[in-house]
């Protein structure tokens, strides 16, 4: 089934849901993060659009989605619930489903909560659980840790939304390893709108909340884990950990990535998914 590529807006309860569609072929959903960015914030995933129809959404209260009604409408589960209201509108039996980062999270849960509906299951640089920061730069025995402190420190008496903007604008750099993938992520971070209310809650109910490990065994789509060698924000041993938990997955690790693989090796990673969900 084709479908109409465009930006559209799907009306749930009293708020709504800002979602496009590109591309043709089958179906991909790019899950989104839910600490408090749009859905649409990673443009150069658009290549995959030459391949396949690349379907995105923006969790309530970000981009062009409707206002949060429930401080709960924060969490992983509204988004899922959304994602599948989502699915049943499109008309959509099974699509493909993808996540990066905490958008992982979100992939994760709702393949679990919908294995019938997901053909395969693609997760990137990600971790099954919110406890995750050891062998980060949020780890004191990190390399890193020192910037990482210097940096809060710095921030600590700017507004939320400015304290959590440049925290990522500059925190993100070293998990890129290109100049030219740096210069996407200033531009990206630099114009980006956060919500604080969104982040706060990832910060207090997700990360205690979330937890996958024991269920992971449970999964029984075809699923690929692609690390980054290289990554800062959540260490790689966490996609060889849950390679070796999901039955029969592969693991891709990118040798010169950090947390976005697509900007450092652009071609490899584009052509590792395709390869798979072809």
């Amino acid at each position: 089934m084709q479908l109409v590529n465009g930006s559209f807006n799907l009306p749930i309860g009293s708020t709504s849901i800002h979602y496009s569609i590109l591309g043709d072929g089958a179906p991909l959903l790019i899950c989104p993060v839910t600490w408090g960015v749009d859905g649409h914030r990673w443009t150069t995933l658009e290549e995959l659009a030459e391949h396949f129809t690349l379907i995105r959404l923006d969790p309530r209260g970000t981009g062009k989605s409707g206002p949060i009604t429930e401080k709960s409408d924060y969490g992983i589960p509204t988004l899922i619930h959304d994602i599948e209201h989502l699915r049943l509108h499109l008309g959509i039996e099974q699509w493909n489903v993808m996540g990066q980062s905490a958008g992982g999270w979100t992939a994760l849960e709702y393949t679990l909560a919908n294995q019938p509906h997901v053909n395969k299951l693609i997760v990137v640089c990600s971790a099954p659980t919110g406890q995750f920061h050891k062998g980060t730069f949020r780890d004191p025995s990190h390399p890193l840790f020192p910037q990482y402190e210097r940096l809060s420190k710095e921030i600590r008496t700017l507004p939320h939304h400015e304290r959590v903007k440049k925290f990522n604008r500059t925190i993100y750099q070293y998990d890129v390893q290109t100049v030219e993938g740096r210069k996407i992520i200033d531009s990206i971070f630099s114009q980006a709108d956060f919500d604080p209310k969104r982040n706060q809650y990832f910060v207090m109910n997700e990360l205690p909340r979330y937890n996958v490990i024991d269920r992971l065994h449970d999964i029984a789509v075809p699923t690929l884990i692609i690390g980054g060698k290289n990554d800062v924000h959540v260490s790689p041993l966490w996609s060889e950990e849950m390679a070796k938990k999901i039955p029969n997955a592969q693991l891709v690790m990118m040798e010169h990535s950090g947390h976005f693989p697509w900007l450092d090796e652009p071609k490899k990673f584009f052509t590792t998914v395709t390869q798979f969900l072809q």
